[in-house]
């Protein structure tokens, strides 16, 4: 008897292990318009104007309930002292990351769903300012529950640990534009994180002003995200321009000969300090062909990337446009 039941018990924790392995196997797919089959990957790309398939393979009769993970981008998040507090820079360790795990009701036991743009703009109930329901990056999680009560899940929030989300939870990244600027914009809803590491910039887990700018690059050219701060692009790159003080009124760069968009705009506050902030001028908004305050910039820190006009981002002081050879 004894014999027997020590029997069951290795073939329940079997099961078990084997639950546990099964569920960190179920993969969602994804496919893309122009593409003929389903692709199994972590990530996918595309322009905000495309729709992105997404599919999960479940038994016949099966519960599935879909989720999107939402990063809270209503917070800061550091993992060094900012400027302004004691021992800036300093290294604080990794700031805890909170997300929001919604479930979408309307793809209940659907196997494929269809996201866009449009949809998300629509589904938007995540009360951000630095949220952007249009463009961006977002993240999905499914469950499968067969008719025998066994749960599956796909790689999803309770995989995060202390850099952020797993890099295996599906992402979906819609991009504005083209060129740098449009995989910039991939990195909206990506949350700031003062003082982030390439890890983290690199699977859009968070990113400071910096950061952000040189994954968009990496990702851009194929190559690898290096951990480069403001004072290192400040003395790397080539000057395209200088203005000593910068107060927001017209200045002497015009768009299209002095500056273009996606070039570095990066700023030092105090004389003899340090660049403090970066981003990449984005355009000429009010349309007089000169540089000043009214442009917009993009920029993350200490908020999540975001578009601003330069003089709402606090891009006063002595600024430097830095050449990004995009």
């Amino acid at each position: 008897m004894r014999l027997f039941n020590q029997s069951k018990l290795i073939h329940g924790l079997l099961c078990l292990l084997l639950s546990f392995s099964a569920s960190a196997h179920i993969k969602i797919q994804s496919k893309l318009e122009n593409e003929q089959g389903w692709q199994n990957r972590n990530a996918v790309m595309l322009p905000s104007g495309d729709v992105v398939d997404l599919r999960v393979e479940a038994p016949e009769g099966a519960q599935i309930k879909w989720f999107q993970i939402i990063p809270d981008t209503s917070q800061y998040y550091k993992n060094a002292n900012h400027p302004w507090e004691p021992k800036p820079y300093q290294w604080s360790g990794f700031g805890k990351i909170h997300y929001q795990k919604k479930h979408l009701e309307q793809f209940d036991d659907k196997q494929h769903i269809t996201v866009s743009p449009a949809w998300l703009k629509h589904n938007n109930v995540f009360n951000s300012p630095y949220y952007q329901s249009d463009a961006g990056s977002f993240w999905f999680e499914v469950e499968v529950i067969d008719k025998d009560g066994r749960k599956l899940k796909s790689v999803g929030l309770n995989n995060n640990d202390h850099r952020g989300l797993n890099k295996r939870v599906l992402r979906v990244s819609f991009t504005q534009g083209d060129g740098y600027l449009g995989i910039l914009s991939s990195f909206f809803n990506v949350p700031a994180i003062f003082g982030s590491v390439p890890y983290q910039s690199q699977h859009y887990l968070g990113v400071d002003c910096a950061d952000v700018l040189m994954a968009a690059n990496a990702i851009k050219r194929n190559g690898k995200v290096y951990d480069r701060n403001v004072a290192w692009l400040v003395t790397n790159l080539r000057h395209k321009a200088k203005l000593v003080e910068f107060s927001g009124e017209s200045t002497r760069l015009r768009w299209g000969k002095d500056i273009s968009p996606g070039d570095f705009i990066a700023v030092r506050y105090r004389k003899n300090g340090q660049f403090a902030h970066i981003g990449a001028l984005n355009k000429d908004s009010n349309r007089n062909g000169i540089l000043d305050g009214e442009d917009s910039v993009m920029h993350a820190g200490p908020n999540a990337l975001s578009y601003a006009t330069l003089q709402e981002a606090g891009f006063l002081g002595e600024v430097v446009i830095l050449d990004n050879q995009n």
